[in-house]
């Protein structure tokens, strides 16, 4: 056991849980799948901010275009440009809490499955 009553990380976890945190960085979930060499925790982790990464990709997409229908539709005018922040805002903190959750995690050598996010990651085979 390690101080505070918390198990012991195994040390190839332990010494580089930095580089799984990493993978929630956007483009740089890469680092802990290419860097994993049959390390489940790297796995593990990378692959959850592989799909968090590209779920913040379709979301941007998704609301660029409903950004634009809200805006050119005239009768929602009036509001459309304070319903397209509304919407932004919210998923932008979601996002942004969802990464940095997940590096506390990685960061702390916990394997901490995201909701959603870690269902579709298990299912990806490297």
């Amino acid at each position: 056991m390690a101080s505070g009553g918390q198990k012991a990380l195994p040390p190839d976890v332990e010494e580089r849980k930095g580089l799984a945190a990493v993978g929630y960085l956007g483009p740089l979930f890469l680092v802990p799948l290419l860097a994993k060499k049959e390390n489940a925790f790297y796995e593990h982790h990378g692959k959850q901010g592989a799909v968090l990464f590209g779920l913040e990709v379709i979301g941007a997409v998704v609301l660029i275009i409903l950004s634009k229908i809200i805006s050119f539709v005239r009768f929602v005018s009036c509001g459309g440009g304070t319903v397209s922040l509304l919407l932004w805002v919210v998923f932008a903190v979601c996002a942004l809490g969802l990464s940095i959750w997940g590096i506390v995690m990685a960061s702390r050598g916990e394997y901490w499955k995201m909701p959603v996010v870690g269902d579709v990651a298990d299912k990806i085979k490297f």
